[in-house]
């Protein structure tokens, strides 16, 4: 197979450009092209100035040179057999039966020599078929570099793009949550109160309860007293004379006295309800009446506002996004519950101190000395702490504040649960994927290797975290651009991760 490959090579080099035939007579003109001597006469016959058939320079007509060793190779090719030069049958002209080998460009065509000459005639374009091929092989070449560009192009758009709406998934994220614990927080603000009323109520009723007893109890005692007199004297009218009249013997005025006890009985009313049980009523209708009054008017512009909101969205909608809509609106009848991060005060370094609220944490060493009585760091230099509640499905995301003097370090980023005592740097395999944050730039580290410093000054990061996609995106939470992505394969709980250093700094959890 190689040597017909070469035979046929050779056969193409021994082969006149005008008659497409083995050469005979050969002679070389000025340009060193080589052609039969018949044929190139006959082109000399038919031309003023004679140019070359192949490339077209001007040929002295008497400056033909036999060439000799041409003439032997085409007699010793002549005499071999034509199956050992010609292993398959080349392409013909269907209108003149001519063995192709020239190409006009301007209507892509394959032509014989007559074709050819008809070509030439109206001033078209022929080259051979290799020197097309060759012509049109460059242009392939610069377009597929420049379809390569533009694949490169495109890839570096896609990624950008797809950091761009995983960035956006994470602040959509982030809205949901900060509506989610707002809206609970007012919950439970009113519930709060609503507890706080309704109680206050029951204590000013059973207040009300007490003062209706004692003075139930006073009245009562009163008529008792009122009614034994009553009765003692009903008793005495009932009497025999001598016996009504027993009581003389007690003295001179003493039956008058009796008699005259009625007069001075006074009824002592008491007050059946006294003047600060009314007056905390009084405070607690008027508080409950601004209450009700705060609570018309937010629910009023809530209405209204709320309206005006639902029907500018739906109203940009358009039909196919509007059934989508519906759609999620079906889907989605119950709402998602929020869990708040907090920082996690039992897995922080002892020299870290915290907001009553568990949202910010601060780096305080005096005198340059740590607690000696710490454990271990988990992530030497950094003093750490976790974020609360760990992550074991679906996605979250949560923004960080960091603040310090300068040449401060901070880390933020996602850790996976480790053994009791168990430091981050010695753990195989990956566990940690973070941002190294100071004040010239961020780099993308993990506890198994360190990324390029990329050139972004940081004072409030983003980091969300889909947990099922094994997707760590970073973000700056001023301009909510991307900063860098971790892709990993989690087969355990992560963790919030925060550490700090030097003394004096500080990081702060939103939401």
């Amino acid at each position: 197979m190689a040597s017909l490959q070469r035979a046929s090579i050779l056969l193409e080099d021994m082969t006149c450009p005008i008659c497409m035939k083995i050469l005979q007579d050969p002679v070389t003109i000025d340009c060193g092209h080589n052609f039969c001597l018949q044929c190139i006469n006959q082109v000399r016959k038919t031309a003023e100035i004679l140019h070359c058939p192949l490339c077209k320079l001007p040929v002295n007509m008497d400056a033909f040179r036999p060439n000799k060793l041409l003439a032997s190779i085409a007699e010793k090719i002549q005499a071999m057999d034509p199956a050992e030069v010609q292993p398959e049958e080349e392409p013909r002209c269907q209108k003149h039966n001519e063995q192709i080998h020239y190409f006009c460009e301007e209507d892509s065509e394959f032509l014989c020599v007559n074709c050819r000459v008809s070509k030439e005639q109206i001033s078209y374009k022929v080259t051979s078929i290799d020197e097309a091929a060759q012509n049109y092989k460059v242009q392939i070449e610069t377009q597929v570099q420049h379809l390569g560009q533009k694949d490169k192009e495109i890839i570096k758009e896609k990624k950008e793009c797809e950091e761009a709406t995983q960035v956006f998934r994470a602040q959509v994220h982030l809205e949901r949550l900060k509506i989610l614990e707002e809206f609970k927080r007012v919950r439970q603000r009113l519930e709060e109160e609503e507890r706080f009323l309704l109680s206050r109520l029951s204590w000013l009723e059973q207040e009300g309860v007490k003062q209706l007893e004692e003075y139930v109890t006073v009245t009562e005692g009163q008529l008792t007293t009122l009614r034994n007199h009553m009765e003692s004297l009903k008793n005495r009218l009932q009497a025999p004379s001598m016996k009504l009249l027993e009581v003389s013997s007690l003295g001179k005025d003493s039956l008058s006295i009796y008699l005259h006890r009625d007069k001075e009985f006074e009824f002592h009313n008491p007050t059946p309800v006294p003047l600060n049980l009314k007056k905390k009523m009084s405070e607690a209708k008027a508080r409950h009446e601004s209450i009700i009054e705060s609570l018309k008017k937010l629910t009023d512009n809530l209405n209204t506002e709320g309206k005006e909101d639902e029907s500018t969205f739906l109203n940009s909608l358009d039909k196919k996004d509007k059934e989508n809509w519906l759609l999620l609106q079906k889907n989605n009848s119950e709402l998602p519950t929020s869990v708040p991060m907090t920082l996690d005060m039992a897995s922080a370094d002892p020299n870290l101190t915290f907001s009553q609220d568990l949202k910010k944490a601060s780096l305080y060493v005096i005198d340059g000395k740590s607690n000696t009585q710490a454990k271990p760091r988990q992530l030497y230099p950094f003093h750490c702490v976790r974020g609360s509640p760990g992550l074991s499905s679906g996605c979250v995301v949560w923004e960080v504040e960091i603040q310090g003097p300068p040449g401060m370090l901070g880390i933020v980023g996602v850790v996976a649960e480790l053994p009791q005592g168990s430091q981050i740097q010695n753990s195989e395999p990956c566990c940690l994927w973070a941002l190294r944050i100071s004040s010239s730039g961020c780099q993308p580290i993990t506890n198994c290797s360190i990324q390029k410093n990329l050139p972004i000054c940081l004072t409030k990061v983003g980091v969300y975290v889909d947990y099922d996609h094994g997707a760590i995106i970073f973000y700056d939470a001023i301009t909510n651009k991307h900063i860098y992505t971790f892709q990993a394969s989690f087969d355990k709980q992560v963790f919030p991760l925060f550490g700090l250093f030097p003394t004096c700094s500080s990081i702060t959890l939103s939401p």
